[in-house]
């Protein structure tokens, strides 16, 4: 589907490949409104889709897989820009090297991701899976296993970013102390944000809730694994509305079942599209699962799909670089500028 024909060699075109993404109607509006010739590539793009997108400056992308075949495909591309935050479906490497600038939405969802966090903290605490199912048999003889009481308990949290810093403010108000570990972030942040700057070995000693706002990259790759679960001293909660591959699932539920942590809350799963594959975890009433949701809201739709339009057609229109994810990289646009 092509909108507003390319405008011949010196033109320039956005190619958007997200069909199925809930902000694709804000972004093409905010497309349509500025003028700019755009292509909307198919769910599964062949090659006259790519053909058709082959003068495309800027690709704004959902969840998809951006590889370098993809990008190889796009001769004029400089600029992708994730619809959302994690970009860990994005080869940066192949990016780099082929001189095409990674851009992500990073100030969307804050507000949503962090109630969510905290949604999925008191309905694990409080074992909500465990008592709704309760009130489909017996409201009379209901079986109480224990619950934490939360004021004056420590969360721990992984990630000190936007998120992170306001599900810390969110917890605050709850009357719990807030740690937090994150080495990539200045200790007048920590102090700002009356949060106590730990190691991650302490985080998991001390934590009595624990929840994961870090992205997924090599280094993050099951961070909490068999060996991060032996390290917990409290039987902590924990709670994951990053990315699923922050955690290693079939670790968690051995640490479930040997009482090594006290219940779950996960917005998000290793291979969550395999619902098969998580039956185990998602039928335990320690578990609250839902479908990789926090960020969504419709007021936070609109606003991604929007800002992401934005960042494209700055760079498109009036050459604007955005803030990058791979900052070896060294483009701008391949037409000249105009107003």
């Amino acid at each position: 589907m092509e909108r507003h024909a390319t405008r011949g060699d010196g033109g320039r075109a956005i190619a958007v490949w997200a069909a199925a993404s809930p902000f694709l109607p804000a972004a093409l509006e905010t497309l349509d409104r500025a003028g700019v010739p755009y292509v909307l590539l198919p769910d599964q793009p062949d090659a006259a889709g790519l053909a058709r997108a082959a003068g495309a400056e800027a690709l704004i992308v959902g969840g998809a897989e951006v590889s370098r075949r993809l990008l190889s495909a796009l001769p004029r591309l400089r600029l992708v820009v994730r619809a959302g935050v994690g970009t860990d479906r994005i080869d940066l490497d192949a990016a780099t090297g082929l001189g095409v600038a990674v851009t992500n939405v990073p100030d969307y969802a804050t507000d949503e991701v962090a109630d969510h966090a905290v949604l999925l903290m008191l309905a694990a605490v409080r074992r909500l899976a465990h008592f709704q199912a309760s009130t489909r048999t017996d409201w009379v003889r209901v079986d109480r296993p224990p619950v934490m009481r939360l004021r004056g308990r420590r969360l721990g949290i992984v990630g000190l970013g936007r998120i992170g810093t306001a599900t810390a403010e969110r917890a605050r108000a709850l009357g719990m102390t807030v740690a937090a570990h994150d080495p990539f972030i200045a200790r007048e942040s920590f102090d700002r944000a009356g949060v106590l700057p730990v190691s991650l070995d302490e985080l998991l000693a001390t934590s009595d809730v624990i929840s994961l706002h870090a992205p997924l990259t090599a280094d993050t790759h099951h961070l909490l694994d068999r060996a991060a679960f032996a390290r917990m001293r409290r039987a902590p909660v924990v709670v994951n509305t990053a990315r699923g591959g922050l955690v290693d699932t079939a670790a968690l539920t051995e640490a479930l079942d040997a009482g090594t942590v006290r219940a779950a809350g996960l917005d998000v799963l290793e291979h969550e599209h395999d619902v098969a594959r998580h039956a185990a975890l998602l039928d335990r009433d320690d578990v609250v699962v839902t479908p990789h949701v926090a960020w969504y809201s419709q007021g936070s739709e609109e606003q991604l799909g929007t800002s992401a339009a934005r960042i494209a057609l700055d760079f498109v229109q009036r050459g604007v670089r955005p803030p990058v994810l791979n900052p070896a990289t060294r483009t701008e646009p391949t037409s000249e500028v105009t107003s």
